[in-house]
């Protein structure tokens, strides 16, 4: 009888002691289950954190490259106070690149431009003295702001065109246009309508074409 008390009360000690561990157990099991959760949360917040600075460098990148793809070159000679080429916002009228030049000197006579006139890139803003402008040069265009090629006759001017008022010529696209003006850059103003043959891809076929459309 006291072998058989002994025997249930080992029995009834292992019972609890296994229902006490089972317990513990499955405590544990919400701990671990805070730790996981806390440790995905830091990965996606470093991973979001990651995207909005890639997301803001684009941006960044992406708006210095439209400011820069905004501007405009634009060549102001004549009575301005300081001559060369400006740049300025796409846009920009010819009052503006004026200003930037300095302004006109006291023998200017900036109404014969067109103040208002929109700037193309390439153009030449050539603001002509009043002696020109009461006849000693007739051929200066009234209203050329941005040296507007029509002279006497309507004929265009070498000299004075810009980029599209080249392009209007017969054989002459854009990239003889891009030609004529870089050997203006380079050469000064032409001398003769001839020089324009210097120019690599205006032979005589072309030339034949244009003589009689153009002046200097």
């Amino acid at each position: 009888m006291h072998r058989k008390k002994r025997k249930l009360f080992c029995m009834a000690a292992v019972l609890i002691f296994l229902v006490f561990a089972g317990c513990g157990g499955k405590e544990a099991e919400p701990e671990e289950t805070v730790v996981l959760l806390e440790e995905e949360s830091e990965k996606e917040a470093v991973l979001e954190e990651d995207t909005e600075q890639k997301s803001a460098g684009e941006e960044e990148s992406k708006d210095r490259k439209k400011t820069e793809t905004e501007m405009i070159v634009v060549y102001v000679c004549g009575e301005v106070q300081k001559e060369g080429v400006v740049t300025l916002p796409a846009g920009s009228r010819v009052y503006q690149a004026i200003e930037m030049a300095g302004g006109v000197t006291e023998e200017a006579e900036a109404s014969w431009l067109n103040l208002a006139e929109v700037l193309t890139d390439g153009a030449r803003i050539y603001v002509p003295d009043k002696e020109e402008v009461s006849g000693a040069n007739p051929a200066i265009p009234q209203g050329a702001g941005s040296g507007s090629p029509e002279a006497a006759g309507g004929l265009v001017n070498l000299n004075q065109a810009s980029r599209e008022e080249l392009m209007t010529l017969p054989g002459i696209g854009e990239a003889k246009a891009e030609a004529i003006l870089q050997y203006r850059t380079e050469h000064g103003n032409f001398d003769s309508i001839d020089e324009i043959k210097n120019i690599s891809g205006i032979k005589d076929g072309v030339f034949e074409k244009i003589k009689d459309k153009i002046t200097v």
